[in-house]
């Protein structure tokens, strides 16, 4: 119960702080900036985020997520890391850059791109410092710090983009865009370090090559499971640049609805940060592996169920909410976001129990799901792309997603015993509750709006009284 009680106030404080903050980046800033440049400008930018995005396993090598737990399981020892992480990141950084270079040379890009391909490589090394940072006080159980600072960059991006947008007195293009993200993700390190205790947060550095050998060791199954996964959830954009007739144009159709997505995505994300570490200090304690099965539960019906309440609102409403937040294309991107608030529930199931099963150490089995999911990505791409564009990317995400996450979550329940009728139960009761209220609404000529409002109150109320239970979460939030 004390687990639970600990886990439930971090996640309460953690989605207030990013409500406030990650709905007005995307919704505000991001499709602002899209509306202001256009589908086919940030398609540009999208696709080669994306592209330098794919190398991004080798800044990593895993030791984000191998730094979560072995903080989270031994602080001392965890914290002692640090003297080999952060010169092996700056090697690993410079790494990135080559092949990153290599590989846009050995694809013919050239002139603008390369603005892009450059400044978006430094945002993604210093995106992953700041992650590290983020790693060690979520392992200290700093789970306050690490809440702030997972809305920092952004918050400053919502400040500085939003005053150029809505203020500036000249147009704002998409590599001012660019610039803004790099000055907000250094101010973030610069506070990440900050709010590092004193005493953690400067080391002597080891920077034998011995060391960082034997670092990479520990770190390269969860290297290879990053490097998949970048793979499955990144390869669409570039693909679609690469292959559908007006790539660049397809692209920016297919990023419009994959922002709906992002916006979920990140909550689960961060959903997901919470619980590795405390599935992995839970697993590390004898006598503990009781408390994963009302963790799972818990987590299943905080983040499930939701997941599947907004793929229902999505696909009834996907085209007025498209419409209302973008000025052009918005009915191509309305039939991506059907396909890819499909994938969302996926992920959430991914977000539950992969993250467990990392935790757990199993990345061997991990690593199998994630290879079969990339061919099966890579596969259809080739197939659905050419001939039907950012849909056809949308509907592979889907299927691909759907594989990896059912395989996850059986294997899980399989291996840990874990009970799930009672969080699968509550969830269908709420998906069938919202789909009847959307029928009721429509055959009453309620206009979108109001039927879309109406709803999503509904399920709210539905949620906290099937799904929570107001009575259970009373009596974990009284468990001294």
């Amino acid at each position: 119960m004390e687990s639970k009680r600990k886990f439930s106030l971090n996640l309460i404080f953690l989605l207030a702080l990013n409500l406030l903050v990650k709905p007005f980046y995307l919704f505000g800033i991001e499709v602002g900036v899209q509306n202001e440049v256009g589908a086919e400008e940030y398609g540009l930018f999208y696709a080669m985020f994306n592209f330098t995005f794919l190398f991004n396993v080798l800044l990593d090598l895993g030791i984000n997520n191998y730094q979560k737990i072995k903080v989270a399981q031994d602080e001392k020892a965890g914290l002692q890391n640090m003297a080999t992480l952060l010169p092996m990141k700056l090697g690993l950084g410079v790494i990135y850059m080559v092949v990153t270079v290599l590989a846009a040379l050995a694809l013919g890009f050239e002139g603008r791109y390369w603005f892009f391909i450059g400044w978006l490589m430094l945002n993604h090394v210093l995106s992953v410092f700041l992650l590290m940072f983020r790693a060690n006080l979520s392992g200290l159980h700093l789970f306050i710090r690490d809440s702030i600072l997972s809305v920092t960059d952004r918050l400053l991006l919502v400040i500085g983009v939003g005053y150029a947008l809505w203020f500036g007195s000249e147009d704002f293009s998409i590599e001012q865009f660019v610039l803004f993200q790099t000055a907000a993700y250094s101010a973030a390190i610069v506070l990440a370090i900050l709010m590092t205790p004193a005493g953690k947060r400067w080391m002597r550095l080891d920077v034998s090559m011995a060391s960082i050998t034997a670092m990479a060791r520990q770190t390269w199954p969860f290297a290879l499971l990053i490097l998949l996964m970048t793979a499955y959830n990144k390869l669409d954009g570039i693909m679609l640049e690469r292959l559908a007739p007006n790539g660049a144009l397809e692209a920016g159709i297919y990023a419009q609805a994959f922002r709906i997505l992002d916006a979920g995505n990140s909550f689960a994300f961060l959903y997901a940060g919470l619980l590795l570490p405390m599935f992995a200090r839970l697993l590390q304690q004898n006598g503990i592996r009781s408390e994963i099965s009302p963790l799972i539960d818990q987590a299943a019906r905080f983040l499930i169920a939701p997941a599947g309440v907004v793929c229902i609102l999505a696909y009834f409403y996907g085209d007025w909410v498209m419409d209302l937040l973008y000025h052009s294309h918005a009915d191509e991107s309305a039939k991506s976001l059907t396909w890819l608030m499909g994938s969302f529930v996926f992920l959430a199931v991914g977000y539950v129990f992969g993250t467990l099963i990392t935790a757990s150490g199993d990345m061997k089995w991990l690593n199998r799901i994630a290879f079969l999911t990339v061919f099966l990505n890579v596969a259809l791409n080739f197939w659905l792309i050419p001939t039907m564009g950012s849909e056809g990317a949308a509907m592979t995400s889907f299927i691909s997603l759907g594989f990896m996450a059912l395989s996850q979550g059986v294997y899980a329940v399989r291996k840990y015993h874990l009970p799930i009728k009672n969080w699968m139960l509550r969830s269908l009761l709420l998906w069938v509750l919202t789909l009847g209220s959307i029928v009721i609404l429509g055959l009453m000529g309620f206009l979108p709006f109001y039927g879309l409002l109406i709803t999503a109150v509904f399920s709210v109320v539905i949620f906290f009284f099937v799904v929570v239970d107001l009575k259970e979460g009373l009596a974990v939030w009284r468990e001294k």
